[in-house]
């Protein structure tokens, strides 16, 4: 029986690793990128919001978040909106929310203390969905320019429009997407194995985001 169990965890194991390494070969990531992304031509709107992504302490922000923070304030600079709605609590660290670094780090960049308004309710994209909409009918906003990482847009957006809002999503897009092509090279493959991390993770949590409702 040892020996059998022995013999069923091998095999296990090797077609775990064959099914790893075809997802590196194959485009498997790319395709999956491309069906998570959702974004539009900006335009006029009441408001931007730039959802947090992480930060590393009460001052520095994370790479995915400085990514969207500088985004939304080139928007503002373009003059598609008057706001720019920074929303994002610290379930790590409560008492630091991540909006509130962001307008600090934004205001330290040249970005006008009246522009910047700071949610620090939203823990999560659900509850940042809500939070924002509340905010936003207190002032009379009904159209945002949604800013958030490319693989998140779809989830961030279908969230938002829940809640009665006019979303133009516009998130953080590479002007070349992965490539839909066979890797062959070591470096490439283990780079396309490292990309599919968080595109896994945003599809999970589009399952369960669509298991209790939210989407």
């Amino acid at each position: 029986m040892i020996r059998r169990a022995a013999h069923r965890t091998t095999a296990l194991l090797a077609i775990v690793f064959v099914v790893i390494v075809l997802a590196g070969i194959l485009p498997v990531g790319p395709v999956a990128y491309r069906l998570l992304v959702v974004t539009e031509e900006p335009r006029r709107a009441d408001a931007i919001v730039v959802l947090g992504g992480g930060i590393v302490d009460d001052n520095l922000l994370g790479l995915q978040t400085t990514a969207r923070l500088v985004y939304g304030l080139r928007l503002l600079h373009h003059g598609y909106a008057p706001l720019v709605i920074l929303t994002g609590a610290n379930p790590v660290k409560p008492q630091v929310p991540e909006s509130v670094v962001m307008r600090r780090v934004a205001e330290d960049i040249g970005a006008a203390p009246q522009v910047l308004v700071v949610e620090t309710d939203g823990e999560r994209t659900a509850t940042q969905g809500a939070a924002v909409a509340r905010l936003a009918r207190s002032r009379g906003i009904r159209r945002i320019l949604l800013v958030t990482s490319a693989e998140h847009s779809y989830r961030a957006s279908r969230v938002f429009r829940r809640t009665g809002l006019e979303v133009i999503s516009t998130p953080v897009v590479p002007q070349r997407p992965p490539r839909l092509s066979i890797a062959v090279h070591p470096l490439d493959v283990t780079d396309r194995l490292v990309d599919l991390v968080p595109v896994l993770y945003e599809s999970g949590a589009i399952v369960m985001y669509w298991w209790r409702g939210w989407l």
